[in-house]
């Protein structure tokens, strides 16, 4: 081998290489990105069965956040007699929970948490918690993305007993 095909196949190499790393460097921060707004979308709907499923067993609603309120709060009787708590702190985008107060983590990066209650027929908002018998839960995340829109998930939620 001469000196000029060596130096053209160093060149040739190191070519390929730069090339085979920017796309892989791509690649991966793709990779990452969708990764982290399935970890966001994936506490929101988290939270969300969270909050309903243990809300389908409460007596009744203790106390409730108004509807525009973005930092939710919601409070629950359960047939044992505990109260059930859950709360969106604002400071750090993270919903707490815990049996007389929200002292746990739930989730992080929930940037909404509201609740709306509803009268029996389901059509009728209501803020008086002893009318309350439908509520509607929704949490909202806002993605890794830059640019990309926040997304909602919301979920249903009958009081059995009221």
């Amino acid at each position: 081998m001469t000196m000029l095909e060596m130096v053209i196949a160093t060149t040739m190499l190191t070519a390929v290489l730069t090339t085979v790393s920017v796309v892989m460097r791509t690649g991966r921060g793709a990779w990452e990105a969708h990764e982290s707004d399935f970890t966001r979308l994936e506490a929101a709907h988290a939270t969300v069965r969270h909050i309903v499923r243990s809300a389908r067993q409460a007596e009744s609603i203790v106390a409730v956040t108004s509807q525009g309120n973005p930092a939710g709060s919601l409070s629950v009787q359960m047939p044992d007699g505990q109260t059930l708590v859950w709360s969106r702190n604002g400071a750090d985008n993270s919903v707490l929970f815990g049996a007389g107060a929200a002292d746990q983590l739930l989730a992080d990066g929930i940037t909404q948490l509201t609740f709306q209650g509803y009268r029996a027929d389901g059509l009728t908002a209501t803020n008086t918690v002893s009318q309350i018998q439908c509520l509607l839960v929704t949490a909202s995340v806002n993605l890794a993305r830059d640019g990309s829109p926040s997304r909602t998930v919301r979920s249903w939620v009958t009081i059995r007993t009221w």
